[in-house]
C-alpha cells in the first residue's frame, strides 16, 4: 500500500470501526494520552521481569509523566523497513470499549452499526481451527507445560475448556464457556478477550499489575491465575447468564 502500518490501520479499521486507540500513542489526541494506562509491576529496579512484592511499582511502558510520547518513527522513517516499531504484535494502544466494538464485529460475521468491515468469509478463515496442540501442526513453546494454549485459528487462541489445578483454558468456573480470542500477558498487564460467535456473549477484562507476584496465586480450574479465574467467572455469571450470585 505504501502506507506506515499505524497509518493503513487507522485508515482500514481504526476508524471505520469508530476506535479511539492507535498503534502510535504520539498520535493520540492530549486527552486520550492524559487517560493512557501506566502498566507497572511490583518489582526490583534494574530487572522489571521479575516479581518483587516488597519491591517498588516500577512503570513497564506507557509512562509519560515526564512528558508526551514521541512518535514511534523518526522523520525519515522508510515505509516497509521496520514494521515492528509499531507493534503489530500488540503494541495498539485501545480501551476496553475499543475493544468490545472489535469483538461485537467478529459476533457480527464482520459487520458492525450496519457497516461492512470484513466479509462473512474472511471471519471464517479467521475463526477456523489452524492449529491444535498434540496435532501435526507441532506445539507450543510456551505456556504448553500448563495446557494453556490447545487450539488457534488465524491470530486467535480457541478456548477448548481443558480443566485441572493450575492447568488448562477453561474460562469460568464449571466450564461450559468454549470460546475464541485473545489473552493479554506482558508488562504486568493481564487481559482477556473472549467470545462466543455462535451465543453472541463474551466478556473483557484488563488487570493493570498486581502487587503480588501471580505465580503464588495458581488457578483452581486453569493456567490462569486465581484472580483472574474470579474476574472471568463473575463476568460470565453477572453479564452473560444474568445471576446475583
Amino acid at each position: 500500500t505504501g502506507e506506515r502500518f499505524d497509518r493503513l490501520m487507522k485508515r482500514l479499521i481504526l476508524d471505520p470501526l469508530g476506535m479511539q486507540g492507535d498503534y502510535d500513542p504520539a498520535s493520540l489526541p492530549a486527552e486520550r494520552i492524559a487517560n493512557l494506562a501506566t502498566l507497572y509491576r511490583k518489582a526490583t529496579r534494574g530487572d522489571t521481569q521479575v516479581w518483587n512484592p516488597q519491591g517498588p511499582w516500577v512503570p513497564q511502558v506507557d509512562d509519560h509523566s515526564a512528558g508526551p510520547p514521541e512518535s514511534r518513527a523518526r522523520a525519515d522513517y522508510e515505509v516497509g523497513s521496520n514494521g515492528t516499531l509499531f507493534g503489530p504484535q500488540g503494541g495498539l494502544r485501545a480501551s476496553a470499549s475499543d475493544l468490545a466494538r472489535v469483538m461485537r464485529m467478529l459476533m457480527n460475521s464482520g459487520e458492525l452499526d450496519g457497516k461492512r468491515i470484513l466479509s462473512t468469509e474472511t471471519v471464517d478463515a479467521m475463526l477456523a481451527r489452524q492449529w491444535p496442540r498434540g496435532g501435526a501442526g507441532g506445539e507450543s513453546g510456551y505456556g504448553s507445560h500448563k495446557a494453556r494454549f490447545n487450539a488457534w485459528g488465524l491470530g486467535n487462541q480457541q478456548f477448548l475448556d481443558v480443566s485441572g489445578p493450575d492447568f488448562g483454558d477453561r474460562l469460568v468456573e464449571g466450564g461450559g464457556f468454549v470460546a475464541s480470542g485473545h489473552l493479554g500477558d506482558a508488562y504486568g498487564l493481564f487481559a482477556t478477550f473472549a467470545f462466543d460467535r455462535a451465543s453472541r456473549n463474551g466478556f473483557i477484562f484488563l488487570v493493570g499489575g498486581t502487587s503480588f507476584d501471580p505465580e503464588g496465586e495458581r488457578g483452581a480450574y486453569s493456567a490462569a491465575s486465581r484472580f483472574e479465574e474470579r474476574i472471568a467467572t463473575a463476568l460470565y455469571r453477572r453479564a452473560i447468564q444474568g445471576r446475583a450470585d
